[in-house]
């Protein structure tokens, strides 16, 4: 009988846990999420059109991770910011899924939403799992909350990182090597969790094994604000409606990392016109916004004026509703967030 390699022992378990980990990904669409195909309409966005100085030690990368407006739209051209440059930043996002109370992360988006009494609360950018390994949807519960939490490396990972010659470990202690940060949110199933990390210009990226990862000073935040039981919605919504109170309207158009699909112009013109929407558009700019894929809100409506960067949403004093204080990704500085209607949701 022909004996095994331990590496190749290794490599079938990989295999095997890959497979099962994407059954059971692909049960979770199949048997609960949203079609991707169907465009919701909302009635909250979060961030802001501000101005940014680049400091030194700046990329790219790390300010796409801090801000949450990918690099590409940033840079369209490919270049690095030049220190001391002022810089237009966009980290304008539709809210996901409306819920009441709770935690929604939508994988597209690659954002993390909080909402209390049915508005949004908080927002940050993420990290979510590889096209190889997604982050399986779905709804959960909040389980654990744990601080300076030890990795236990399962042996899949550690599989495929003998396989690209990095060390291995079953076990990481806390302290500045840990992955996980110093925070461990766990969900209730689906061997998954929400997480700080050490490594903070990974955010905002298609990257992980499956889990959710906040820079630091974000999942400090979360941390402080959710507790155990606490409903945590994961869903794939590639593109999303935003009708404000003061008649604005964004849409968002985000990738399809899961190759799940994504909405055309018919379902964008079938939710508009659900929501009373349709003649208020301007469907050019509509219809850019949507094949561009530029992973930010962008203003569609007929009343459009320009924009100028360094002026916050929350900064248009005739607005009709109130405004509530919420954490957002600017780093320690609390933001305003226009409030709006109920969310209506286009099926």
């Amino acid at each position: 009988m022909m004996l095994l390699s331990l590496q190749n022992l290794r490599a079938a378990a990989l295999v095997l846990v890959l497979v099962a980990f994407g059954a059971r990904a692909g049960a979770a669409w199949a048997q609960g999420a949203p079609d991707p195909k169907l465009i919701p309409v909302r009635h909250e966005i979060s961030g802001a059109l501000l101005a940014y100085q680049v400091s030194e030690n700046d990329t790219s990368e790390s300010i796409a991770a801090r801000f949450g407006e990918p690099a590409m739209t940033l840079f369209p051209d490919g270049s690095e910011p030049e220190p001391g440059n002022t810089i237009a930043i966009d980290n304008r996002h539709v809210a996901a899924a409306a819920i009441d109370q709770g935690v929604v992360i939508n994988v597209p988006q690659r954002m993390l939403f909080v909402f209390r009494e049915g508005h949004l609360a908080g927002a940050w950018p993420i990290t979510v799992g590889r096209p190889d390994w997604p982050t399986p949807l779905g709804s959960y519960r909040v389980a654990s909350l744990s601080l300076n939490p030890t990795w236990h490396v399962p042996p899949a990972i550690r599989a495929e990182m003998e396989d690209e010659g990095l060390p291995i470990s079953a076990q990481v202690k806390p302290g500045p090597a840990n992955p996980l940060g110093k925070h461990w949110i766990g969900l209730d199933h689906g061997g998954i969790g929400i997480h700080g990390t050490n490594h903070p210009v990974s955010i905002f990226h298609f990257g992980s094994h499956g889990c959710i990862r906040l820079a630091p000073d974000s999942v400090d935040r979360l941390f402080r604000m959710v507790g155990r039981s606490e409903r945590v919605e994961i869903v794939y919504q590639p593109v999303a409606l935003a009708a404000l109170a003061d008649g604005r309207i964004f849409v968002e158009s985000d990738s399809d990392p899961y190759e799940q699909g994504r909405p055309d112009i018919r379902s964008l013109h079938a939710a508009a016109r659900a929501a009373g929407l349709e003649g208020s558009i301007d469907w050019a700019r509509a219809s850019r916004a949507l094949v561009t894929v530029e992973g930010i809100a962008r203003r569609i409506d007929r009343g459009q004026e320009t924009e100028s960067a360094g002026v916050s949403v929350s900064n248009e004093r005739d607005t009709p509703r109130g405004r509530r204080r919420l954490w957002l990704a600017e780093g320690d500085e609390d933001c305003e967030l226009v409030t709006t209607e109920e969310s209506v949701h286009v099926r």
